[in-house]
């Protein structure tokens, strides 16, 4: 079932599928069994089978345009022009972390920390970077008009907490705490429905070093010159 209109820009929704993607694998392919159940989603988990859980939030600062006015312009085989508008972003990553035991919530905390800083000395930790940063545009189509730059030497932690578990137990707890890292990226538009023709002719007026106007006569009849 589809919720989303298929043309619609892909800014927040490309963002927060590429992370929960690559951290799922790398809990998926985690070298402590133990871990490999935890379920990474953008909804906060509400039965007591979806724990432990790691829940993908991103908070937006700003959004800009690349350059006041900025368009950019791509030629096709067919020589056409299809008009793009790039943007900038930066914000926050939040990885909020629930778990049905203290000890759960430091694990997966470990893992979280391990991955944003050291991802790339293990093989199962780097997956979260090469899905953030694929080398194959083919594999996952969006990528190519997408990038993001997670600032990976600083990660703030928001203090541990419990909470009542959703289902009503009285004798159970939720164990949480969160990361966040600060994130910069760019985006592109979709191509136009219809493509920008290319300039075929162009005006060219005569012109006269120190003359204000036009000679008379030529005012209003500009020669042409094929493109």
């Amino acid at each position: 079932m589809t919720y989303l209109p298929e043309k619609t820009v892909r800014y927040k929704t490309y963002i927060k599928t590429a992370l929960v993607e690559g951290l799922k694998s790398v809990f998926q392919n985690h070298v402590d069994q133990k871990l490999q159940p935890t379920k990474v989603s953008i909804e906060f988990p509400k039965e007591r089978q979806s724990f432990p859980a790691v829940v993908v939030k991103f908070y937006e600062s700003q959004i800009m345009n690349s350059g006041v006015g900025h368009q950019e312009h791509f030629i096709d085989d067919n020589d056409q022009a299809w008009k793009f508008k790039h943007y900038f972003y930066k914000g926050d990553i939040e990885f909020a972390i629930s778990a049905l035991s203290s000890l759960d919530r430091d694990l997966i905390s470990d893992t979280i920390v391990q991955t944003i800083a050291m991802g790339d000395l293990a093989e199962y930790t780097n997956r979260f970077f090469n899905r953030l940063y694929p080398s194959n545009f083919d594999a996952i189509p969006d990528s190519a008009g997408h990038f993001i730059n997670i600032n990976s030497d600083v990660i703030t932690g928001i203090g541990e907490n419990q909470t009542d578990v959703p289902w009503g137990a009285e004798d159970e707890l939720i164990y949480t705490v969160s990361y966040r890292v600060q994130v910069f990226g760019e985006f592109y538009s979709l191509p136009q429905d219809m493509p920008y023709e290319l300039v075929s002719q162009v005006f060219i007026y005569p012109y006269i070093d120190g003359l204000e106007t036009p000679p008379v006569g030529l005012e209003d009849e500009p020669s042409w010159n094929n493109a």
